[in-house]
């Protein structure tokens, strides 16, 4: 379908999301470039070599769908953080018929005492890891929280009747780096979860996260480490890259050259 727009807003929108991921960029990453992105856990070897070893400017950078896409998870996780920063303020939150939200009832009794910490930067010092989660809930226990947004087809995919076999455990993996810092942090963790939203119709679904995913992740650093001290990585199915498909969407695919 043609665009006959007179103004191109398609193309300012787009340059504006190219600024705002530059300024993102310098505000998390500048000057430590040689740190491993937690969000980068169960990656291809390859490529968090070339991010954070070599530290290569990406070759095949997003195109301007991806990064509208993206766009709408960072507004998403922006409201999300609004929200709980509103309840954190305890002017907004004292109602004496309020809402406990630890069990979802409503109660006539002084409210429960949630404490909420949002997008916060996190480091691993001992695996040169670091990283932003976007919520952990604090009162007599603590448990973190990873947003996810995803369109229809994923949400049925690990949703519907007939979920994908053999799911990835990137996003478990992402979580338990994160469970790591913050149980040291806070002395403990009670529980992980991740908290799906979907953009096609905004239902939520909170997924469990086992706590055997702190050591996983641990581990999984661990070996990116000892193996990236011995310099590039080689082609290993499983490792690198970990599924075949992701070469194609790959930043640095032009710089690793895979073999077919």
């Amino acid at each position: 379908m043609a665009n006959n727009s007179p103004v191109d807003i398609e193309g300012i929108y787009n340059d504006y999301l190219d600024k705002k991921q530059e300024e993102n960029r310098l505000k998390r990453y500048s000057g430590k470039e040689g740190w491993y992105h937690a969000s980068g856990a169960g990656s291809c070897s390859r490529k968090l070599y070339f991010e954070s070893v070599e530290k290569v400017k990406p070759t095949n950078p997003l195109d301007a769908k991806t990064k509208r896409l993206l766009g709408l998870g960072n507004i998403l996780h922006d409201d999300f953080e609004k929200s709980l920063v509103t309840y954190n303020n305890r002017d907004n939150n004292r109602d004496n018929n309020t809402r406990d939200i630890s069990r979802g009832k409503e109660k006539e009794s002084k409210e429960k005492e949630i404490k909420f910490h949002t997008e916060q930067e996190v480091t691993i010092d001992e695996l040169n890891v670091r990283g932003f989660y976007d919520i952990v809930a604090e009162n007599d226990e603590v448990y973190l929280y990873d947003l996810k947004s995803c369109g229809g087809y994923s949400w049925k995919m690990k949703f519907g009747r007939k979920p994908t076999f053999n799911p990835s455990i990137h996003y478990e993996l992402q979580l338990g780096t994160y469970g790591y810092a913050i149980k040291e942090q806070f002395g403990r963790l009670d529980g992980m979860f991740l908290y799906y939203y979907n953009k096609d119709n905004s239902m939520m679904r909170a997924v469990s996260v086992p706590l055997t995913y702190i050591s996983r992740a641990y581990l999984f650093w661990r070996n990116i480490n000892d193996e990236h001290k011995q310099g590039l990585p080689p082609f290993r199915k499983g490792v690198s890259p970990v599924q075949d498909w992701q070469c194609n969407y790959c930043q640095f695919l032009d710089h690793c050259n895979p073999q077919k």
